[in-house]
């Protein structure tokens, strides 16, 4: 929450990825009553259920999140409608190769270059 108002804060767009089953029944816990729909400009259905688990435990509760598998998903899914877009354009977009590929160091390197002063290194 306090990321997304950071974002909002400086005036960028906000795209989320949240559970909307979860969402709507969830009561916010932050101290501003407001919950990351209301941050949101754009809103990525995870499609998890209430309570991020599928195998019911008995006694009570859930185990199982698929939130982290389906949100991994979901941008995977963003970039590659952000990379058709580019191409379809006609802009090679600028992503990282895997360095271990042929010249995958030597193309990284050179995007690295070009970015000077955007990539921040601090591993």
């Amino acid at each position: 929450m306090e990321m997304a108002a950071l974002v909002k804060g400086h005036g960028h767009p906000l795209i989320a990825i949240t559970s909307a089953a979860h969402g709507t029944r969830a009561v916010s816990r932050h101290p501003s009553g407001k919950r990351l729909v209301d941050f949101a400009d754009v809103l990525l259905d995870n499609g998890s259920p209430f309570g991020d688990a599928l195998l019911e435990l008995p006694g009570g509760g859930a185990a199982c999140a698929v939130s982290s598998i389906t949100g991994a998903f979901l941008v995977q899914q963003v970039a590659v409608e952000t990379i058709r877009l580019l191409l379809a354009q006609g802009t090679t977009p600028p992503v990282y190769l895997s360095a271990d590929i042929p010249a995958g160091d030597e193309h990284n390197s050179a995007l690295e270059a070009q970015y000077a002063g955007r990539i921040n290194r601090t591993a």
